[in-house]
């Protein structure tokens, strides 16, 4: 016996500085992920705000800090995911690393969010079509 469950997992290219690195594979409609993104978001910016980096500290104080934010952040983004995306993500680069004032999380999660929005609500259009068929028999 065998049953077989789509769960609507998708790959996406991660790529780096114009060189793909790697791919990561989760469920763009579902919406634990949506929601946990979004606590990541939440997470990753007050983590920031409460951060003790700062260029005029000690050098060694600043990189363990450095360390363990990069730690705690990349934690977060893995749990949203249930897998260990942030090293393809990331790779050894702290992923508050920033480029154009932009860090590494913040673009990530502005590259994939608003693809797992679209998705889900097109799930939920779907899904509100598939009942509707099938309930109709019972109306009426």
């Amino acid at each position: 016996m065998q049953i077989n469950i789509e769960t609507g997992i998708e790959s996406i290219d991660i790529v780096r500085n114009g060189k793909v690195v790697g791919q990561i594979e989760f469920s763009t409609s579902d919406p634990a992920l949506l929601r946990r993104l979004r606590e990541v978001k939440g997470k990753a910016e007050a983590l920031m705000q409460t951060s003790k980096l700062d260029s005029s500290g000690d050098l060694d104080a600043q990189l363990d800090e450095a360390d363990r934010l990069d730690r705690e952040m990349r934690a977060l983004l893995d749990w949203a995911f249930g897998a260990p995306v942030s090293d393809v993500v990331f790779g050894d680069s702290y992923c508050f690393t920033t480029s154009g004032g932009v860090t590494g999380m913040e673009q990530f999660l502005a590259g994939v969010t608003p693809g797992i929005e679209a998705a889900f609500k097109r799930e939920v259009a779907a899904a509100e079509k598939h009942r509707k068929k099938y309930l109709e028999k019972y109306g009426k």
